[in-house]
Formats: structure tokens, C-alpha cells, sequence
């Protein structure tokens, strides 16, 4: 299970490598990301997930993101989605079961805003979308190293 989670997560750093040619994010505020909040369920990745997202402070939102096969912990991230220079950043970190990073100790991977809307965040690489009061999507678009890519979507609910 390790091994796929892995390669999952090597898709993904490899798809969110920035080059010289990317255009400025655009202006956005942690504001515009606070319906993210909340504690979130779905399914993706090839099994379900556990979300959670604090409210915004201090410039920032704080959460934490586990997938489960069955009963048994794939992996878990801290996400912190920060205001920065006028603009949103993602960054994740990412751990084994056992709670073992797997970036290097002062490593994670930092995606800039593409996009923004009322309704959807675009980052380099991932998309969230609001599809409802208490759902949303996550779309994942992995590239791999040949130059291949794929969307993963996750579907969020949220948790009462």
C-alpha cells in the first residue's frame, strides 16, 4: 500500500514543480478560501479520506488529510494554505502511518494559486470546487516523469 501511495505522491510532486514561465497568481485572500473549513469524508485515491480544515486566522488555514484501504491508515498530510504577497499558496507535508515524514525535514510541496473564484481554487496541479453546500471536489492532475498525466478526483462531504 506504501509503494502506490508513493507513487501517488511522486506524480504529484513531480506535476507541481514550478518553472520560470508560470504566470503570477492572482490576488486572493484567506477570505476567499474559508468555505473550505470544516471537517470533510469521501472517497478517492482508492479508498476514503478524513478532512479537516480549521477556520481562518492569522492568515492562514491549518488541516490535516488522511487516506484509508479499508480500515488501515495509507498516509496522512498537514495542509497549510497560507495568504502570502496578495495570494494563496498550498503546502503539504506528507507522513506515513507511523507518522514518518517523507519530504525531507524542513521539505513540503507548495503549490501557487492559478485560479479563483467563488466557488473554486485553483492550484498548481490541484482544484478545489464547491458543488454544493456541504460537498466539494478535489481534482488531483498528476503528470508523470515521461510527461503522461491524469486526473484523480476526490468527493468530498462534509461532516456535520
Amino acid at each position: 500500500m506504501r509503494l502506490a501511495a508513493l507513487a501517488i505522491i511522486t506524480l504529484l510532486a513531480f506535476g507541481s514543480a514550478a518553472s520560470a514561465q508560470d504566470a503570477p497568481s492572482p490576488k486572493a485572500s484567506i477570505a476567499d478560501a474559508a468555505w473550505l473549513s470544516g471537517r470533510w469524508t469521501g472517497e478517492g485515491l482508492g479508498g476514503t479520506f478524513q478532512q479537516g480544515m480549521s477556520d481562518p486566522a492569522g492568515g492562514r488555514i491549518a488541516g490535516y488529510f488522511t487516506l484509508l484501504h479499508g480500515d488501515k491508515a495509507v498516509f496522512h498530510q498537514l495542509i497549510v494554505l497560507t495568504e502570502q504577497d496578495g495570494t494563496l499558496r498550498l503546502k503539504v507535508k506528507h507522513f506515513s502511518p507511523d507518522f514518518v515524514g517523507w519530504e525531507e525535514k524542513d521539505g513540503f510541496l507548495d503549490f501557487p494559486l492559478i485560479s479563483a473564484s467563488p466557488d473554486e481554487l485553483a492550484f498548481k496541479a490541484m482544484t478545489f470546487r464547491r458543488t454544493g453546500a456541504d460537498a466539494m471536489t478535489l481534482t488531483i492532475r498528476m503528470t508523470g516523469r515521461d510527461g503522461t498525466g491524469r486526473d484523480e478526483v476526490l468527493r468530498y462531504r462534509r461532516i456535520p
